[in-house]
């Protein structure tokens, strides 16, 4: 939605609804090809984090206005895009897990929670930008489609409590959410079928690509400052064409929360 020139702070309440709903889908959808594919008890760790985070996040998204918002983004977006092409290749046959007693590696996932939950709040991301190349670097030989339907799996708790300061905000446009859900329900049950069978160095590949793509809009940020709110059904089908054109990179790679929630 930054595309077609929403107000930082309106794309980003309006993108999490989407989020939540193609998240949910596509964590059932991976689940009906492999119930294995979401480690639960990672996922409840990266919990925890993303809940505090996203407390934090709503406390500071009133104060901070959009530009640096918008610039902070791109800069989360660059380092992500650099993380996920340069990171060790995930293996196939590995495992994403955890013991249930308190160690090192716990105390980590529950820290990219955090991040995931203060980025979920600020950027509307659903916290799945920040989670999956995190992953991708703890447990490299975790196959990819786990680490991705376990982010997935986390994102819809992240993302359901970072809409409470939006709403109070007034920053939600529903009008929208209701046009771009039925192609995120598509590109979600779409995305969980393919992530089991297309490699992730594909996926890597297309996602880096995105991101400098999302990155030179909100650097130029030509429209922003200029553009008011959605009030006619011309502006809201610009959306919509946005959405459907990212649609086959998430079908593709199953990364759709983490490509969308720029767009959407």
């Amino acid at each position: 939605m930054l595309v077609v020139g929403l107000p930082f702070k309106e794309a980003v309440g309006t993108s999490l609804p989407t989020v939540v709903l193609i998240s949910t889908v596509g964590v059932v959808s991976t689940l009906a090809v492999d119930t294995s594919n979401v480690t639960w008890t990672v996922a409840a760790v990266l919990t925890a984090g993303a809940f505090t985070g996203s407390w934090i996040g709503g406390r500071v998204l009133a104060r901070v206005p959009d530009r640096p918002l918008r610039i902070g983004f791109a800069a989360l977006l660059v380092l992500v895009g650099w993380r996920l092409v340069a990171a060790p290749e995930a293996g196939a046959h590995g495992v994403l897990a955890i013991g249930l007693a308190p160690t090192a590696a716990q105390a980590v996932i529950l820290g990219i929670g955090f991040v995931a939950g203060v980025t979920s709040v600020l950027f509307g991301i659903g916290g799945g930008v920040v989670i999956v190349p995190a992953l991708l670097i703890v447990f490299p030989e975790a196959p990819f489609r786990m680490i991705a339907a376990t982010s997935l799996a986390t994102v819809i708790p992240t993302s359901l409590l970072s809409l409470v300061p939006h709403a109070r905000l007034g920053t939600i446009n529903r009008g929208l959410v209701m046009r771009l859900a039925p192609v995120g329900v598509v590109s979600a049950i779409g995305g969980a079928y393919a992530v089991n069978f297309v490699p992730a160095l594909p996926c890597r590949i297309v996602f880096a690509a995105f991101v400098a793509f999302v990155v030179i809009q909100l650097l130029l940020d030509h429209r922003a400052a200029t553009v008011r709110k959605l009030e006619d059904d011309t502006t809201s089908d610009l959306a919509v064409v946005a959405e459907l054109q990212a649609l086959p990179v998430g079908a593709l790679c199953q990364v759709h929360r983490l490509q969308m929630a720029p767009i959407s």
